[in-house]
């Protein structure tokens, strides 16, 4: 592996701070869109689609609020903590794959090498949960061996 657990955290937080920006871009968009939106004689479909774009701003902000909090979420993550044990923060180094316990985001690309960034909560979170370097879990069909904790 070629990548540190500090180069993980910090493309996690790019990628929500870029997620962040572009919502609140497509918030302004739809604000506008719907301000703009100019009364017809057909009344109820000036109405229809005031509240069509009323409930994709809402959406939209739904949408920020969630990565806001997940920002705060991993500011509160140690990234200089041992581990000997798998839990919050924790870099997986398994013989397949690489987990980094922290927010449910999925497959991200660093280098050219694959991370899952997942978190405790997820079904596979909860069965790394407390796990040590040399246990053999299994996961939808794929056993996977923890050879490193950072």
């Amino acid at each position: 592996m070629q990548i540190s657990k500090v180069e993980i955290h910090e493309t996690i937080l790019k990628l929500l701070t870029n997620s962040i920006v572009h919502a609140k871009r497509d918030y302004e968009l739809a604000k506008e869109s719907r301000d703009s939106d100019t009364k017809s004689s057909a009344g109820d479909k000036f109405e229809t689609g005031r509240e069509m774009m009323q409930r994709e701003m809402d959406k939209i902000s739904a949408s920020i609020d969630q990565s806001k909090n997940q920002l705060n979420f991993l500011s509160k993550i140690n990234l200089n903590r041992p581990y000997s044990i798998v839990d919050l923060g924790c870099l997986i180094i398994t013989d397949q794959d690489i987990y980094y316990i922290s927010i449910g985001l999925g497959k991200v690309e660093i280098n050219a090498e694959l991370i899952y960034a997942i978190s405790l909560d997820s079904p596979i979170g909860h069965i790394f949960k407390g796990k040590r370097v040399g246990d053999i879990l299994e996961f939808r069909g794929k056993t996977l061996k923890i050879n490193h904790l950072l």
